[in-house]
């Protein structure tokens, strides 16, 4: 059935002040939704409610939100469209940026829409997953971690705003799974490399396209706005059909300066751009250990391969402050649980400064490392601000985990000695090059 309001008609009417680009091919193959009035559910409604004794006066204005909503035909038919482009968007990987919205043609709880968007997700997302017969054990909870907060804050402070609305979209529309110690959910790998494997010892090596500039540490150049004039290089790749000469990735996460080469009657590829990973996210708490990756992932993989068969995964991706391998400077390489997990990684570099590590370690994004490092309460706090404070910088490194590596994970299936050395006499050496 086709919409009798085409997508530029609903856009001037809303009247969003902000609109993910892309929508309008997915909303001319949007088959409106004729189940009925109702955006969300009068009983699933009530039972969040109740569930967490919701005051009447909240209950009243959420109430009254969605009826502004509902009143307006035009913005509940694309609303409809938002909700349902929104469950599935996860497990097709696709990159639209969603975040909050508020529509002008309300005129009274506008700063309501985000979260009634959201909460509007939940019930068809749930329906979704049952129709795939999934436990509902996996998915019961997932809403609920932030929805029980967001209606703290609305009873409390009456502020219906949605804090980081791309992350908590991920739990509104039960798109994200734990596994024993970490969240997993899919994603279309897309960075500038490829790797291959051996094909007779296994071993794994990915190689950087050409046109990068990095630094002498093997970092990107100007991460951190730290240039290295003198000493930095630009990734090659030469190519033909026996061979592939490009810059190695050292898995301890740095880019290596000299150029090595592959003969592909050796090496098959092992993942490439667009390939589709699950994206690991690491909760906070205790059980930061290999032995809890190598699990989590394990039941990630049985999960998805069993319930979404139709997404061929490759393995594992993450981003993380905790992966950057400057930790392993100053932290126990045999009892610390950062760099005992860090060795079982792929690591390597991204564009992404230390503002992740500032934020988790002293709570700022952009921390002074100049305070006196004394005044920081952990040993974890005052090494980090005292190594900065000598003028080097910390980075967000991203990692991979092929998914025939788990088994493997607690053998540092990646890293060996030498390339553990070579991180060694690399690293900060754009510090005495010139950098700035």
């Amino acid at each position: 059935m086709a919409s009798q309001w085409n997508f530029h008609q609903c856009v001037s009417h809303c009247k969003f002040d902000n609109l993910p680009e892309g929508l309008e091919a997915k909303y001319d193959s949007y088959a409106p939704d004729d189940s009925g009035v109702d955006l969300i559910s009068q009983a699933f409604l009530s039972e969040t409610f109740d569930r967490y004794q919701v005051p009447g006066e909240t209950r009243q204005r959420i109430v009254e939100g969605i009826e502004e909503i509902e009143q307006d035909p035009v913005l509940l038919h694309f609303t409809k469209f938002l909700v349902k482009d929104l469950c599935s968007a996860r497990e097709r990987c696709d990159e639209t940026h969603y975040t909050n919205m508020k529509p002008g043609c309300m005129q009274r709880h506008g700063a309501l829409y985000s979260f009634l968007l959201l909460l509007a997700c939940v019930v068809p997302s749930m329906n979704r997953l049952r129709q795939r017969s999934i436990p509902e054990e996996h998915y019961a909870a997932i809403p609920h971690t932030f929805l029980q907060p967001q209606l703290d804050k609305m009873a409390l402070h009456g502020d219906p705003s949605v804090h980081d609305f791309p992350w908590v979209m991920n739990f509104y529309t039960c798109s994200i799974f734990l596994f024993d110690r970490f969240y997993f959910i899919p994603y279309r790998f897309g960075d500038p490399f490829t790797m291959f494997r051996h094909k007779e010892t296994g071993e794994v090596i990915a190689l950087r396209h050409a046109g990068e500039e990095f630094r002498s540490d093997g970092q990107r150049n100007g991460i951190n706005d730290v240039f290295d004039q003198k000493g930095s290089f630009i990734t090659e790749w030469h190519e033909n059909a026996e061979f592939i000469m490009a810059n190695r990735i050292n898995p301890m996460g740095f880019v290596e300066r000299d150029t090595t080469t592959i003969f592909k009657k050796e090496w098959a590829p092992a993942l490439r751009q667009g390939d589709t990973l699950l994206a690991l996210h690491i909760p906070s708490g205790p059980g930061y250990t290999p032995e809890r990756l190598r699990n989590s992932m394990r039941q990630a993989i049985e999960f998805y391969g069993k319930y979404f068969p139709e997404l061929p995964i490759t393995g594992f991706w993450s981003a993380s402050w905790l992966y950057d391998t400057r930790l392993s400077l100053f932290l126990d390489s045999k009892h610390s649980n950062i760099v005992l997990v860090q060795r079982q990684l792929y690591n390597y570099p991204t564009f992404e400064g230390d503002g992740m590590l500032r934020y988790e370690l002293f709570g700022d994004r952009t921390a002074d490392p100049d305070r006196n490092p004394g005044e920081y309460a952990t040993s974890l706090q005052q090494a980090a601000a005292a190594y900065m404070v000598r003028g080097a910088r910390f980075n967000t490194l991203s990692m991979i985990v092929l998914k025939e590596d788990i088994e493997r994970i607690g053998a540092m299936p990646y890293i060996t000695e030498a390339d553990i050395e070579l991180f060694l006499k690399t690293v900060d050496s754009h510090l005495h090059t010139g950098g700035h």
